[in-house]
Protein backbone atom coordinates (compact mmCIF):
# COMPACT_ATOMS: atom_id res chain seq x y z
CA UNK A 1 0.00 0.00 0.00
CA UNK A 2 1.23 3.46 -0.91
CA UNK A 3 0.53 6.34 1.48
CA UNK A 4 1.46 9.93 2.21
CA UNK A 5 3.82 8.86 5.00
CA UNK A 6 5.99 6.65 2.78
CA UNK A 7 6.06 8.88 -0.30
CA UNK A 8 9.33 8.80 -2.27
CA UNK A 9 8.71 12.32 -3.63
CA UNK A 10 9.47 15.82 -2.50
CA UNK A 11 6.72 18.46 -2.35
CA UNK A 12 7.44 19.36 -5.99
CA UNK A 13 8.40 16.91 -8.76
CA UNK A 14 9.57 17.65 -12.30
CA UNK A 15 7.34 16.17 -14.96
CA UNK A 16 10.27 14.35 -16.55
CA UNK A 17 10.56 12.13 -13.46
CA UNK A 18 7.00 10.82 -13.74
CA UNK A 19 6.27 11.29 -17.46
CA UNK A 20 6.77 7.60 -18.29
CA UNK A 21 3.31 6.05 -18.04
CA UNK A 22 2.45 2.59 -16.81
CA UNK A 23 -1.14 1.36 -16.59
CA UNK A 24 -3.74 3.92 -17.70
CA UNK A 25 -6.32 4.52 -14.97
CA UNK A 26 -8.52 7.16 -16.62
CA UNK A 27 -8.64 9.37 -19.68
CA UNK A 28 -9.78 12.95 -20.03
CA UNK A 29 -12.15 13.76 -17.20
CA UNK A 30 -12.99 16.94 -15.35
CA UNK A 31 -9.81 18.93 -14.82
CA UNK A 32 -7.44 16.17 -15.96
CA UNK A 33 -6.26 14.91 -19.33
CA UNK A 34 -5.21 11.50 -18.01
CA UNK A 35 -4.46 9.50 -14.88
CA UNK A 36 -1.82 6.79 -15.12
CA UNK A 37 0.45 4.75 -12.89
CA UNK A 38 4.01 6.01 -12.87
CA UNK A 39 6.28 3.53 -14.68
CA UNK A 40 9.20 4.67 -12.54
CA UNK A 41 7.25 4.54 -9.26
CA UNK A 42 4.76 1.63 -9.23
CA UNK A 43 1.79 2.17 -6.94
CA UNK A 44 1.80 5.92 -7.45
CA UNK A 45 -0.62 7.66 -9.80
CA UNK A 46 0.10 10.73 -11.89
CA UNK A 47 -2.85 12.98 -12.63
CA UNK A 48 -2.08 15.30 -15.56
CA UNK A 49 -3.96 18.58 -15.52
CA UNK A 50 -5.58 20.40 -18.41
CA UNK A 51 -4.19 23.87 -19.16
CA UNK A 52 -5.65 26.30 -16.65
CA UNK A 53 -6.27 23.64 -14.02
CA UNK A 54 -6.49 23.55 -11.11
CA UNK A 55 -8.48 26.73 -10.56
CA UNK A 56 -6.80 27.60 -7.27
CA UNK A 57 -3.26 29.07 -6.98
CA UNK A 58 -0.48 26.45 -6.67
CA UNK A 59 0.09 27.55 -3.08
CA UNK A 60 -3.23 25.93 -2.08
CA UNK A 61 -2.14 22.55 -3.43
CA UNK A 62 1.28 22.96 -1.80
CA UNK A 63 -0.32 23.66 1.58
CA UNK A 64 -2.64 20.66 1.14
CA UNK A 65 0.32 18.41 0.31
CA UNK A 66 2.18 19.49 3.44
CA UNK A 67 -0.80 19.47 5.81
CA UNK A 68 -0.45 15.88 7.17
CA UNK A 69 2.98 16.76 8.55
CA UNK A 70 1.27 18.96 11.15
CA UNK A 71 -1.38 16.39 12.08
CA UNK A 72 -1.42 14.10 15.09
CA UNK A 73 -0.13 10.55 14.44
CA UNK A 74 -3.71 9.26 14.63
CA UNK A 75 -4.98 11.71 12.00
CA UNK A 76 -1.96 11.09 9.78
CA UNK A 77 -2.59 7.34 9.96
CA UNK A 78 -6.17 7.95 8.84
CA UNK A 79 -4.90 10.04 5.92
CA UNK A 80 -2.63 7.16 4.91
CA UNK A 81 -5.26 4.47 5.26
CA UNK A 82 -8.37 6.12 3.86
CA UNK A 83 -7.42 8.78 1.30
CA UNK A 84 -5.40 9.29 -1.86
CA UNK A 85 -3.94 12.44 -0.35
CA UNK A 86 -1.76 14.39 -2.83
CA UNK A 87 1.93 13.91 -2.14
CA UNK A 88 3.69 16.05 -4.76
CA UNK A 89 2.88 18.82 -7.24
CA UNK A 90 4.16 18.03 -10.72
CA UNK A 91 5.67 20.98 -12.58
CA UNK A 92 6.85 21.63 -16.12
CA UNK A 93 8.62 24.85 -17.10
CA UNK A 94 7.65 26.30 -13.74
CA UNK A 95 3.90 25.72 -14.10
CA UNK A 96 1.70 23.10 -12.45
CA UNK A 97 1.28 20.14 -14.81
CA UNK A 98 -0.23 17.57 -12.46
CA UNK A 99 -0.07 15.87 -9.11
CA UNK A 100 1.09 12.56 -7.65
CA UNK A 101 -1.36 10.51 -5.59
CA UNK A 102 -1.44 7.09 -3.95
CA UNK A 103 -3.09 4.25 -5.84
CA UNK A 104 -6.07 2.64 -4.10
CA UNK A 105 -5.15 -0.69 -2.44
CA UNK A 106 -6.38 -3.90 -4.05
CA UNK A 107 -8.95 -4.54 -1.30
CA UNK A 108 -11.08 -1.74 -2.77
CA UNK A 109 -11.50 -3.58 -6.07
CA UNK A 110 -13.60 -6.49 -7.34
CA UNK A 111 -13.12 -8.85 -10.28
CA UNK A 112 -15.60 -8.39 -13.12
CA UNK A 113 -16.24 -10.05 -16.48
CA UNK A 114 -15.32 -8.15 -19.63
CA UNK A 115 -17.13 -8.68 -22.95
CA UNK A 116 -14.15 -9.82 -25.01
CA UNK A 117 -11.37 -10.57 -22.55
CA UNK A 118 -10.42 -12.05 -19.19
CA UNK A 119 -11.88 -10.76 -15.92
CA UNK A 120 -10.34 -7.55 -14.64
CA UNK A 121 -10.33 -5.57 -11.39
CA UNK A 122 -12.53 -2.48 -11.08
CA UNK A 123 -13.00 -0.22 -8.05
CA UNK A 124 -15.76 -1.16 -5.61
CA UNK A 125 -17.41 2.25 -5.51
CA UNK A 126 -20.19 3.66 -3.37
CA UNK A 127 -22.51 3.08 -6.34
CA UNK A 128 -22.34 -0.65 -5.61
CA UNK A 129 -23.37 -0.11 -2.00
CA UNK A 130 -26.24 2.29 -2.64
CA UNK A 131 -28.57 -0.38 -3.98
CA UNK A 132 -31.73 -1.87 -2.49
CA UNK A 133 -32.41 -4.76 -4.88
CA UNK A 134 -31.08 -8.18 -3.90
CA UNK A 135 -31.04 -9.08 -7.60
CA UNK A 136 -28.39 -6.40 -8.21
CA UNK A 137 -25.96 -8.34 -6.03
CA UNK A 138 -27.09 -11.80 -7.08
CA UNK A 139 -26.46 -10.92 -10.74
CA UNK A 140 -22.89 -10.03 -9.78
CA UNK A 141 -22.24 -12.98 -7.44
CA UNK A 142 -21.77 -10.53 -4.56
CA UNK A 143 -22.89 -10.97 -0.98
CA UNK A 144 -25.74 -8.60 -0.15
CA UNK A 145 -24.46 -5.93 2.30
CA UNK A 146 -26.29 -6.20 5.60
CA UNK A 147 -26.88 -3.51 8.21
CA UNK A 148 -23.61 -4.25 10.01
CA UNK A 149 -21.54 -3.76 6.88
CA UNK A 150 -23.43 -0.59 6.01
CA UNK A 151 -22.83 0.74 9.52
CA UNK A 152 -19.11 0.11 9.16
CA UNK A 153 -18.98 2.10 5.94
CA UNK A 154 -21.11 4.96 7.30
CA UNK A 155 -19.06 5.16 10.47
CA UNK A 156 -15.80 5.32 8.50
CA UNK A 157 -17.22 7.98 6.18
CA UNK A 158 -17.90 10.13 9.25
CA UNK A 159 -14.42 9.48 10.64
CA UNK A 160 -12.78 10.68 7.44
CA UNK A 161 -15.19 13.61 7.08
CA UNK A 162 -14.54 14.66 10.68
CA UNK A 163 -10.79 14.52 10.01
CA UNK A 164 -11.14 16.81 7.00
CA UNK A 165 -13.34 19.24 8.92
CA UNK A 166 -10.93 19.36 11.86
CA UNK A 167 -8.22 20.60 9.52
CA UNK A 168 -10.38 22.99 7.51
CA UNK A 169 -10.23 20.82 4.38
CA UNK A 170 -13.20 21.22 2.02
CA UNK A 171 -13.71 18.13 -0.13
CA UNK A 172 -16.90 19.20 -1.89
CA UNK A 173 -16.94 16.34 -4.42
CA UNK A 174 -18.82 13.56 -2.60
CA UNK A 175 -20.39 11.26 -5.17
CA UNK A 176 -21.07 7.64 -6.13
CA UNK A 177 -17.75 7.39 -7.96
CA UNK A 178 -15.32 9.10 -5.57
CA UNK A 179 -15.68 6.81 -2.57
CA UNK A 180 -14.42 3.21 -2.56
CA UNK A 181 -15.25 0.64 0.14
CA UNK A 182 -13.99 -2.80 1.11
CA UNK A 183 -16.15 -5.85 1.70
CA UNK A 184 -16.35 -7.13 5.25
CA UNK A 185 -14.16 -4.52 6.91
CA UNK A 186 -16.20 -1.53 5.70
CA UNK A 187 -13.00 0.45 5.19
CA UNK A 188 -13.26 3.35 2.77
CA UNK A 189 -10.89 5.14 0.41
CA UNK A 190 -11.60 8.70 -0.76
CA UNK A 191 -10.16 9.68 -4.14
CA UNK A 192 -9.68 12.99 -6.02
CA UNK A 193 -8.25 14.60 -2.92
CA UNK A 194 -6.07 17.00 -4.92
CA UNK A 195 -9.08 19.21 -5.68
CA UNK A 196 -9.75 19.90 -1.99
CA UNK A 197 -9.69 23.45 -0.74
CA UNK A 198 -8.55 24.90 2.56
CA UNK A 199 -11.37 26.83 4.33
CA UNK A 200 -13.18 27.02 0.97
CA UNK A 201 -13.00 25.74 -2.59
CA UNK A 202 -14.61 26.50 -5.97
CA UNK A 203 -18.10 25.15 -6.55
CA UNK A 204 -18.30 21.73 -8.16
CA UNK A 205 -21.43 20.07 -9.50
CA UNK A 206 -22.19 16.68 -7.96
CA UNK A 207 -25.30 15.12 -9.44
CA UNK A 208 -27.76 14.05 -6.70
CA UNK A 209 -25.50 15.59 -4.05
CA UNK A 210 -25.78 19.34 -4.65
CA UNK A 211 -26.61 21.37 -1.57
CA UNK A 212 -29.93 23.23 -2.10
CA UNK A 213 -28.64 26.04 0.12
CA UNK A 214 -25.74 26.77 -2.26
CA UNK A 215 -26.21 28.56 -5.56
CA UNK A 216 -24.15 27.26 -8.49
CA UNK A 217 -20.86 29.13 -8.63
CA UNK A 218 -20.68 29.91 -4.89
CA UNK A 219 -17.62 28.72 -3.04
CA UNK A 220 -18.02 25.64 -0.88
CA UNK A 221 -17.03 25.46 2.80
CA UNK A 222 -16.85 22.92 5.60
CA UNK A 223 -20.43 23.92 6.46
CA UNK A 224 -21.72 23.12 2.98
CA UNK A 225 -19.75 19.87 2.99
CA UNK A 226 -21.88 18.73 5.93
CA UNK A 227 -24.92 18.37 3.69
CA UNK A 228 -23.09 16.08 1.23
CA UNK A 229 -21.59 14.03 4.05
CA UNK A 230 -25.05 13.49 5.56
CA UNK A 231 -26.39 12.41 2.16
CA UNK A 232 -23.46 10.00 1.76
CA UNK A 233 -24.08 8.48 5.20
CA UNK A 234 -27.82 8.09 4.60
CA UNK A 235 -27.29 6.38 1.26
CA UNK A 236 -24.63 4.08 2.68
CA UNK A 237 -26.91 3.07 5.55
CA UNK A 238 -30.07 2.51 3.52
CA UNK A 239 -29.07 1.85 -0.10
CA UNK A 240 -31.74 4.35 -1.17
CA UNK A 241 -30.78 6.60 -4.09
CA UNK A 242 -32.40 9.51 -5.93
CA UNK A 243 -31.94 13.24 -6.18
CA UNK A 244 -33.93 13.86 -2.97
CA UNK A 245 -32.19 12.37 0.10
CA UNK A 246 -35.29 12.53 2.31
CA UNK A 247 -36.58 9.07 1.22
CA UNK A 248 -33.26 7.67 2.46
CA UNK A 249 -33.82 9.45 5.77
CA UNK A 250 -37.31 7.93 5.99
CA UNK A 251 -35.85 4.48 5.27
CA UNK A 252 -33.29 4.72 8.09
CA UNK A 253 -33.44 2.08 10.81
CA UNK A 254 -36.31 3.06 13.12
CA UNK A 255 -34.14 3.26 16.25
CA UNK A 256 -31.54 5.45 14.55
CA UNK A 257 -34.20 7.58 12.87
CA UNK A 258 -36.01 8.29 16.15
CA UNK A 259 -32.84 9.10 18.10
CA UNK A 260 -30.51 12.07 18.24
CA UNK A 261 -28.53 10.77 15.26
CA UNK A 262 -31.59 10.76 13.02
CA UNK A 263 -32.56 14.24 14.17
CA UNK A 264 -29.06 15.51 13.47
CA UNK A 265 -29.14 14.03 9.98
CA UNK A 266 -32.40 15.83 9.29
CA UNK A 267 -30.83 19.08 10.47
CA UNK A 268 -27.91 18.43 8.10
CA UNK A 269 -30.38 18.22 5.22
CA UNK A 270 -32.81 21.00 6.12
CA UNK A 271 -31.05 23.61 8.27
CA UNK A 272 -29.00 26.55 6.94
CA UNK A 273 -25.33 25.59 6.50
CA UNK A 274 -24.16 27.49 9.60
CA UNK A 275 -26.59 25.54 11.83
CA UNK A 276 -25.78 22.06 10.60
CA UNK A 277 -24.12 19.68 13.08
CA UNK A 278 -20.46 19.01 12.45
CA UNK A 279 -19.25 15.69 11.08
CA UNK A 280 -17.59 15.03 14.41
CA UNK A 281 -20.92 15.54 16.20
CA UNK A 282 -22.65 13.16 13.79
CA UNK A 283 -19.97 10.57 14.49
CA UNK A 284 -20.39 10.95 18.26
CA UNK A 285 -24.17 10.62 17.99
CA UNK A 286 -23.90 7.50 15.84
CA UNK A 287 -21.44 5.95 18.28
CA UNK A 288 -23.72 6.84 21.18
CA UNK A 289 -26.76 5.29 19.50
CA UNK A 290 -24.84 2.13 18.68
CA UNK A 291 -23.61 1.87 22.26
CA UNK A 292 -27.18 2.05 23.60
CA UNK A 293 -27.58 -1.72 23.39
CA UNK A 294 -30.04 -3.89 25.31
CA UNK A 295 -28.85 -5.01 28.74
CA UNK A 296 -26.80 -8.17 28.60
CA UNK A 297 -25.68 -7.65 25.01
CA UNK A 298 -21.95 -8.04 24.72
CA UNK A 299 -19.74 -6.35 22.22
CA UNK A 300 -18.61 -8.84 19.58
CA UNK A 301 -14.87 -9.43 19.17
CA UNK A 302 -12.98 -7.61 16.40
CA UNK A 303 -13.61 -9.11 12.96
CA UNK A 304 -10.22 -8.06 11.59
CA UNK A 305 -6.82 -6.85 12.83
CA UNK A 306 -7.20 -3.41 14.41
CA UNK A 307 -6.56 -0.37 12.27
CA UNK A 308 -7.48 3.27 12.26
CA UNK A 309 -10.72 2.42 10.51
CA UNK A 310 -11.42 -0.76 12.46
CA UNK A 311 -14.89 -0.94 13.96
CA UNK A 312 -14.83 -3.74 16.58
CA UNK A 313 -18.41 -3.15 17.72
CA UNK A 314 -19.75 -3.93 14.23
CA UNK A 315 -18.63 -7.39 13.04
CA UNK A 316 -18.10 -8.15 9.39
CA UNK A 317 -20.99 -10.00 7.74
CA UNK A 318 -20.36 -13.55 6.60
CA UNK A 319 -19.60 -13.69 2.89
CA UNK A 320 -21.97 -15.61 0.68
CA UNK A 321 -20.11 -14.86 -2.52
CA UNK A 322 -18.37 -17.65 -4.36
CA UNK A 323 -14.68 -16.68 -4.25
CA UNK A 324 -13.97 -18.13 -7.67
CA UNK A 325 -16.96 -16.54 -9.40
CA UNK A 326 -16.16 -13.04 -10.69
CA UNK A 327 -18.76 -10.31 -10.57
CA UNK A 328 -20.40 -8.79 -13.60
CA UNK A 329 -19.56 -5.21 -14.53
CA UNK A 330 -21.37 -2.89 -12.08
CA UNK A 331 -23.77 -0.18 -13.13
CA UNK A 332 -22.42 3.25 -12.34
CA UNK A 333 -24.94 6.05 -12.14
CA UNK A 334 -24.39 8.46 -15.01
CA UNK A 335 -22.47 11.45 -13.74
CA UNK A 336 -20.66 13.45 -16.45
CA UNK A 337 -18.40 15.06 -13.89
CA UNK A 338 -17.12 11.71 -12.60
CA UNK A 339 -17.04 9.36 -15.56
CA UNK A 340 -14.37 9.12 -18.23
CA UNK A 341 -15.87 10.55 -21.46
CA UNK A 342 -13.33 8.54 -23.44
CA UNK A 343 -14.43 5.22 -21.95
CA UNK A 344 -15.97 2.74 -24.40
CA UNK A 345 -19.75 2.45 -24.55
CA UNK A 346 -21.82 -0.71 -24.52
CA UNK A 347 -20.11 -3.81 -25.74
CA UNK A 348 -20.48 -5.21 -29.24
CA UNK A 349 -23.61 -4.41 -31.24
CA UNK A 350 -25.82 -3.90 -28.20
CA UNK A 351 -25.88 -0.14 -28.57
CA UNK A 352 -27.17 -0.48 -32.17
CA UNK A 353 -30.11 -2.78 -31.41
CA UNK A 354 -32.72 -0.13 -30.64
CA UNK A 355 -31.77 2.14 -33.59
CA UNK A 356 -31.91 -0.88 -35.95
CA UNK A 357 -35.36 -1.87 -34.68
CA UNK A 358 -36.63 1.67 -35.18
CA UNK A 359 -35.16 1.79 -38.69
CA UNK A 360 -36.78 -1.56 -39.63
CA UNK A 361 -40.17 -0.48 -38.33
CA UNK A 362 -39.87 2.75 -40.30
CA UNK A 363 -39.03 0.85 -43.49
CA UNK A 364 -42.02 -1.48 -43.01
CA UNK A 365 -44.32 1.45 -42.44
CA UNK A 366 -43.03 3.11 -45.62
CA UNK A 367 -43.61 -0.07 -47.65
CA UNK A 368 -47.14 -0.40 -46.25
CA UNK A 369 -48.02 3.18 -47.17
CA UNK A 370 -46.55 2.70 -50.65
CA UNK A 371 -48.67 -0.44 -51.13
CA UNK A 372 -51.82 1.34 -50.08
CA UNK A 373 -51.12 4.26 -52.41
CA UNK A 374 -50.43 1.89 -55.33
CA UNK A 375 -53.69 0.02 -54.69
CA UNK A 376 -55.68 3.23 -54.67
CA UNK A 377 -54.13 4.34 -57.94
Amino acid sequence: MRAWSDRPFGPVTELAEVAAAGARIAGENGQSTAVYESAAHPGWLVKRYKPGSPEEPPEVLDRLIGLPAAMTPHDRALVDEATCWPVSRVVSDGTTAGVVLAKAPAEFSVRVHTPFGPPESVPLSLDQLVQTGREFYEARDMAVPDSRERLRVARNVLRVAALLERHGVVYGDWSYANLFWARGTGRIFLIDMDSCGLSSRPWVECNSWDDPAVRPGERLTVHTDRYKVAVTVLRALTGVRGRDPHPALDALDARLRAGAFGEALQCSLDDPPELRPSCGELLELLESDLDARPAGTERPPPAAPPSVLASPSVPAPPSTAAPSSPAAAPHIEDDPFERDPGAPGRAGLERYVIPLIIACLGALALLLVSGIVSALL
